[in-house]
């Protein structure tokens, strides 16, 4: 009886280097190709580009600042990026237009995805996948899942406090419980520090009386 390889294992092994571009010293998977690689190995994976009350493909803070959300689900396992709408020099901006709107959600997906394993070494700062480097695989694997908790966490420590309202907080807290219960499986603490910040904005709200 043959073991089946997990999704992590399956993507993870994939080299991307040939369909990546640097822009202003970062490096960025092609979306379209990293789509096409993973319908490839799982026809059944979908995607999810979330939107607000209104149906919009984003969602902004009071100052503006706008920020997309998109979820990727591969073989009954769901992740979910939180991406801020940038520039053309990798700065939030207010009151995006379409292009930047959509430029963000296309970096989104591809960074979705790579929470599955498909290019992740790249937002890791590593050359190679892990079956391409020489190093033993296992150290590889446990520096990625730290970079993939603190990459998660990281985003929600910063858009946390961007909820003007407790309506506003709660929608972001239900739209991201896919990308709790993974920053949970990987890293506890983490998730912990998260959940902290979720009780600290909703008691500062509170405070202020903002509903």
């Amino acid at each position: 009886m043959t073991n089946k390889k997990s999704v992590w294992e399956t993507l993870s092994a994939i080299n991307v280097n040939e369909h990546t571009e640097k822009k202003n010293g970062l490096t960025y998977l092609s979306w379209a190709w990293a789509w096409g690689m993973l319908k490839k190995h799982y026809p059944e994976a979908q995607f999810q580009k979330h939107t607000d009350s209104n149906g919009l493909p984003y969602f902004k803070d009071e100052h503006g600042f706008a920020f997309v959300i998109v979820s990727v689900e591969v073989d009954g396992l769901t992740h979910t990026e939180v991406f801020p709408v940038l520039d053309h020099r990798n700065r939030a901006i207010q009151n995006p237009d379409a292009f930047a709107v959509n430029a963000s959600l296309q970096r989104a997906l591809a960074k979705a995805i790579s929470y599955h394993g498909l290019g992740h070494y790249i937002y890791a700062g590593e050359d190679l996948p892990m079956d391409d480097a020489p190093a033993p695989k296992a150290a590889p694997q446990k520096e990625s899942a730290g970079q993939g908790a603190g990459m998660i966490k990281k985003t929600f420590i910063e858009f946390i406090p961007m909820a003007s309202d407790m309506k506003a907080l709660l929608h972001f807290y239900k739209e991201n419980e896919h990308a709790l219960k993974t920053l949970e499986q990987l890293d506890k603490p983490s998730h912990a520090e998260v959940m902290v910040a979720f009780k600290a904005r909703k008691e500062q709200l509170q405070a202020e009386g903002v509903e």
